[in-house]
């Protein structure tokens, strides 16, 4: 999930491990650091990968099945 929203992952090779030092020399390089980086909110209250409701813990959003793949990611 870590490339999944990186602005350089175009220039980045596929052996690059998320959080290694040529992870952070392509993103110094590309796109900046993680802290300049804001992450993308799924629209809509319902889960995008199961369907079921999300839960609101203050501003973090986490889906409500036990079953779902996303259950601990924040969207």
């Amino acid at each position: 999930m870590d490339c999944y929203n990186c602005k350089a992952k175009s220039v980045c090779a596929a052996v690059v491990q998320p959080g290694s030092v040529i992870c952070l020399m392509n993103r110094m390089r590309y796109c900046g650091t993680h802290a300049e980086e804001e992450p993308r909110r799924q629209q809509g209250d319902y889960c995008q990968y199961c369907g079921h409701r999300l839960r609101e813990i203050g501003r973090e959003r986490f889906c409500n099945n036990v079953n779902c793949q996303n259950r601990y990611v924040n969207v």
